[in-house]
């Protein structure tokens, strides 16, 4: 069965039908050449016995005339038959009839005069002869003697027989027809010859043709097959593919075409894998979230972001399902053809952050719609600083209503009269300067804050001992410490090398967490201070056995204006950028500041600084 399947396959190839085609041009040419020799022999023999019968007719009729008598035709004839030169050939019989006597009677043979033919005895003879002859002997036949005789090259059948008619109707009397017949037997053995010859050489030539036209189709299939072997490797990704070119002709054309257009092929394909791997590189490090969905909703693309941000399990969802989940309530063909704008922007939030998606329809060549591509683009930060922006606004504004309305209302209570009373007056100054003092303390804080995200800090770098600074606010602290029974103490880890580093910045930094420590640490509290060697940085770390930060209050302890216990803090004198300054200027070295604590059992703050 496969045989059979393979053998009709490749009949159907080019090859063999260019070989078809030779086979029947041939065959086509042999017909041709069959139906022109037959006919032109035919014709060629009808000619000439036209010629011959006319020739003869005439000589008679110069020799003889035409008797008037029926009976002396007859008479001549069988006299002087060779008169008429045409019983020089057998297969040529004459038949005279005399129409005005055959329709008169019903047997037709009364009106034959004569004929040469051993069969015009027979009954019916003339009867077959009119009826079966051409057309042209049934109008005299019926009484139009005046019609003239149309003599063409056919050939009729009588009695089993094929022969030529020809018709000659003297006009001394029309009423006579003399009927000439030539079988076809004189001329059918040649005939048939010239036949036989154009069968054996219709055969020869199909043979012929078979094995050239093979021969010949083969080179011209042979390339064709080679560039479809070749195409059939391109396509499966070997692009490398060249063909010899070994003629001129169309063929070579093709080889010459069929090699630029793989190499074509090749740098195209080349440019656009590399484009899309740089696509593709890029959606997959894009901190957005990238979805493309077709006209019906399915997802043609997620990029890792997206899967982060909706789950692994986004890819499988259709779009009405995404816009379900991320709580908004669009329809993808109103995206796609009913909105005007060529981008779409929406806000929502998912999964406790802030996110902006935008939806935007891509299209093909033609500028047809294809599907859309959505980008979800996390804001959470951005929120965050807006409100960290307003918070600290409302958190200046705050700080700085509070001193100043305490220093507006002693100023007018001083006016109204209370400045005469001297211990009254002393003790609202003392108000207003502390008032004044802490307004001095938190703009003193904003400028050098606002100095060091300008960077307009004007950083006095040298060598400097962190253990000497330590030691040093250690021992001017212990007074402050003590009025609260506090136990303050540092010990210093190892060899300690000296830095690189703003000396007064830093101090700052020890300060403000030593403070800080002592602030939040109830009497007869521990602070201790260390200074120690860990790789390659120093560390300074402060240790408390105060009050403790709760663990929802510590991610934000470093935020400006941020107070774990607001009154408190405002009552000991803080502003709330203690720690932020801290953690700037620690930053602006090159080190780390962090804080671990437990609520009410103290806290441990570590800065890191490189050597």
């Amino acid at each position: 069965m496969k045989f059979w399947k393979g053998f009709l396959k490749l009949l159907r190839s080019l090859q063999w039908k260019l070989v078809y085609i030779f086979i029947s041009m041939c065959i086509i040419l042999v017909c041709v050449v069959y139906i022109v020799i037959n006919y032109g022999l035919q014709s060629i023999y009808f000619d000439n016995f036209k010629q011959d019968m006319d020739n003869g007719f005439k000589t008679w009729r110069e020799m003889r005339g035409i008797p008037e008598s029926n009976e002396d035709i007859y008479n001549y004839l069988e006299t002087k038959r060779d008169i008429i030169n045409f019983r020089t050939n057998s297969n040529i019989n004459l038949t005279i009839i005399d129409l005005s006597i055959t329709n008169k009677f019903t047997d037709p043979n009364k009106g034959i005069i004569y004929s040469s033919d051993e069969q015009s005895k027979k009954e019916g003879f003339a009867d077959e002869i009119l009826n079966n002859s051409t057309e042209n002997l049934l109008p005299l036949r019926a009484g139009k003697i005046e019609t003239p005789v149309d003599n063409r090259n056919l050939i009729k059948t009588y009695s089993g027989k094929q022969y030529f008619e020809y018709l000659i109707q003297p006009e001394e009397r029309k009423e006579l027809i003399f009927y000439f017949t030539y079988n076809k037997e004189a001329w059918g053995p040649l005939l048939q010859n010239f036949n036989n010859l154009i069968i054996y050489s219709a055969l020869l030539a199909v043979v012929l043709s078979l094995i050239l036209g093979y021969l010949l189709s083969k080179t011209i299939t042979s390339p064709i097959i080679s560039v479809m072997h070749k195409a059939e490797r391109i396509a499966e990704g070997e692009f490398d593919q060249q063909l010899a070119v070994k003629s001129e002709d169309e063929i070579g054309n093709l080889t010459r075409t069929f090699n630029y257009m793989a190499m074509e092929l090749k740098n195209t394909l080349s440019e656009i894998s590399s484009e899309k791997n740089k696509v593709v590189t890029i959606l997959n490090y894009m901190a957005d979230g990238v979805m493309a969905y077709d006209l019906k909703g399915t997802a043609i693309h997620v990029n890792p972001a997206a899967k982060k941000l909706l789950g692994d399990d986004i890819e499988t969802r259709p779009f009405q399902e995404f816009a379900k989940d991320v709580g908004l309530e669009v329809k993808l063909e109103n995206i796609v053809y009913l909105e005007e704008l060529p981008v779409r922007e929406f806000d929502t939030v998912i999964n406790d952050m802030y996110v902006k998606i935008y939806f935007a329809v891509f299209t093909d060549t033609n500028k047809k719609p294809e599907g859309i591509i959505v980008v979800m683009h996390d804001v959470t930060e951005e929120q965050k600083l807006d409100s960290m922006r307003r918070e600290f606004v409302a958190n200046v504004s705050h700080e700085l209503r509070t001193p100043i309305t305490s220093i507006k209302s002693y100023t007018e209570t001083l006016l109204d009269g209370a400045a005469e009373d001297r211990e009254t007056t002393e003790r609202f100054l003392n108000v207003i300067n502390t008032e004044a003092d802490r307004m001095t303390r938190l703009v003193k804080d904003l400028l050098q804050l606002s100095r060091i995200d300008n960077e307009q800090m004007s950083w006095n770098i040298n060598e400097v001992s962190l253990k000497a600074i330590v030691k040093d606010i250690v021992e001017r602290m212990q007074l402050e410490a003590s009025h609260k029974s506090q136990k303050l103490e540092s010990f210093v880890i190892g060899e300690i090398p000296t830095i690189k580093g703003d000396k007064d910045r830093l101090e700052q930094v020890v300060i403000n967490l030593i403070s800080n420590a002592l602030k939040y640490t109830p009497e007869h509290g521990e602070i201790t201070v260390y200074v120690g060697r860990l790789y390659n940085d120093i560390y300074v770390k402060v240790t408390d056995s105060g009050i403790g930060i709760p663990a929802e209050d510590l991610p934000r302890v470093f935020e400006r204006f941020y107070r774990v216990d607001k009154a408190r803090s405002r009552d000991m004198g803080g502003t709330g950028l203690g720690l932020a300054i801290a953690k700037e200027i620690i930053q602006a070295h090159g080190g780390t500041i962090t804080i671990a604590s437990e609520e009410k059992k103290g806290t441990e703050v570590t800065v890191r600084l490189p050597v």
